[in-house]
């Protein structure tokens, strides 16, 4: 009879732990998304921007960084 005891108590308190570790997991899921959907303004979002045959001008690197602004790059 202790043995039945001591297991449905063991029982309870690997499902209480169980469903606080699942309530964390669940937490931090959601702040780690919160953190990807809006970064904080510390975060840089940059990219590696090159030119091929030097095909370059002044209203096409003007319309690129109008268009890396507008998608939240803001270092090039």
């Amino acid at each position: 009879m202790k043995k039945n005891f001591l297991a449905v108590c063991c029982l309870i308190i690997l499902l209480l732990f169980v469903a606080w570790s699942t309530s964390q997991t669940k937490e931090s899921d959601q702040l780690l998304e919160a953190g990807f959907v809006h970064p904080p303004d510390s975060i840089q979002t940059s990219v590696y921007w090159y030119w091929i045959s030097d095909n370059i001008s002044k209203e096409g690197v003007i319309n690129d960084l109008q268009a890396m602004k507008k998608a939240g790059i803001n270092r090039a």
